[in-house]
């Protein structure tokens, strides 16, 4: 009996969902960009001081080289930096500063000023290649795909954030928001082009970093002061296809798919494996977020709800154990990541509201808050989430959808400079699909 229940379990066809999500993510994956717009090489080779950029095609390909050697004498993993460093001095990245868990990078910069420039001390050539990381348009890993394939260093990307707040401290407000807008410029294009979920995270991470540092900077800033002309695009409010993690859920598949063959498990495991019918689960966990439903909850800025995965335990299972068990490992985090970047894209929306904010007139009266705000542009507005002042009157916020692993309640931006004290606790602008309504009630 057990043996004809493995039969019929192998005979299955794959779900048709399935299936069609394995097609649409194998189509996808056969378009490459343009590689010379292409950010990898540029992040790959990012620690190493003195490298000229036309030496970087010859330094990749032997990376690869090596990586390509490693792998066909089955020492996977050996290959985890570049033979520049061999060749060239390493940076070391200074990232105890400005971290997630920072309320404030602005007031952590300012009182540990002496030990921020120590820890950037000659690390202006390394914040001159972040800077030029905004005139790449997407991010392509260039090594072989498979289990073990070298990551770049994508913390040193973050590197400039407390440089940046530094040079604002010290009086260089101009060169501080230049490198902000800057540096979200290219957080935005790793979001939304790169290959990789991990590294669509970290650009999710850097933009609200940055967000969230610009407004502390403008908080601080007179009305007259002038912004950087890239500073409204780098802070426009986010598009679904920033949000929904498309391109970099496909990446993702296409590595994962690269990990799901027969190869990959050991030998007693196969008669309970199916590469296909893996890589098939894997196509539809990963597309979720791509399907109408999820692109229509994030255009009205809900809080995602995603299908649940399949479970462990059905026909299809049986004589896929081993692939099954793996995805319902994996499967569940997914949505996770996109609530994540669902409160990134909060950040920089707010970072979008500031900027309209700062050019609004201050009149008399205790409405003009409400007043100003009441007229706030539909596409400035999230659809679904309200905006309130906090209790000191110094910033507006959101309501956080990651409460995975958030290390704040609420999505917040500081007030501009002649705004501040003006907003209170009971001030709450209805969300843009409730805008007709009265204010709503104060936060409890």
């Amino acid at each position: 009996m057990p043996v004809l229940i493995w039969g019929i379990s192998r005979a299955l066809p794959v779900p048709e969902a399935q299936a069609r999500a394995l097609e649409d993510m194998r189509q996808a994956g056969e378009s490459a960009p343009s590689p010379q717009d292409n950010a990898f090489p540029a992040i790959w080779l990012l620690p190493y001081d003195g490298v000229a950029e036309d030496q970087w095609a010859e330094l990749l390909a032997e990376d690869v080289a090596r990586h390509r050697d490693a792998m066909a004498r089955g020492a996977d993993g050996e290959v985890q930096d570049s033979v520049a460093g061999d060749r060239f001095p390493a940076i070391s990245s200074q990232t105890r500063w400005c971290r997630r868990d920072t309320g404030s990078c602005l007031e952590q910069v300012r009182k540990h000023q002496e030990a921020v420039a120590a820890d950037h001390a000659g690390h202006d050539a390394l914040h001159e290649r972040v800077a030029a990381l905004s005139r790449y348009g997407h991010y392509r890993n260039g090594f072989t795909l498979e289990a073990h394939m070298p990551f770049p260093r994508l913390a040193l990307v973050m590197e400039r954030t407390s440089a940046h707040a530094l040079a604002h401290v010290h009086g260089d407000s101009q060169a501080a928001l230049k490198g902000v807008c800057e540096d979200a410029m290219s957080a935005r294009m790793l979001m939304r082009r790169s290959d990789s979920l991990l590294v669509a995270a970290v650009g999710g991470a850097w933009a609200e970093r940055s967000a969230s540092l610009f407004t502390d900077i403008l908080s601080e800033l007179p009305r007259q002061e002038r912004l950087p002309a890239l500073c409204a695009t780098a802070f426009a409010p986010p598009a679904v296809a920033e949000l929904d993690m498309c391109h970099p859920l496909r990446g993702e598949f296409a590595y994962q798919a690269a990990s799901m063959t027969s190869a990959s498990v050991e030998p007693y495991q196969r008669g309970f494996f199916s590469a296909e019918k893996t890589q098939a689960r894997a196509a539809w966990l990963l597309s979720r977020s791509c399907s109408a439903s999820a692109q229509a909850q994030i255009h009205e800025d809900e809080r995602v709800q995603l299908p649940a995965p399949p479970p462990v335990w059905d026909p299809h299972c049986v004589a896929n154990l081993t692939g099954c068990i793996v995805m319902g490992i994996d499967g569940p985090d997914y949505e996770v990541y996109v609530h994540r970047m669902q409160d990134h894209g909060a950040q920089l929306r707010l970072a979008a509201i500031m900027m309209w904010l700062r050019e609004q007139p201050l009149t008399q009266g205790d409405d003009n808050a409400l007043t100003a705000l009441a007229e706030l542009p539909s596409w400035l507005r999230s659809p679904s989430r309200e905006l309130r002042g906090t209790p000191a009157g110094d910033a507006l916020e959101l309501e956080r959808y990651d409460t995975a692993g958030a290390p704040q309640g609420r999505v917040r931006a500081s007030l501009p400079l002649h705004w501040r004290g003006r907003v209170t606790r009971s001030l709450c602008v209805r969300s843009a699909s409730n805008a007709d309504t009265p204010a709503c009630a104060p936060v409890r």
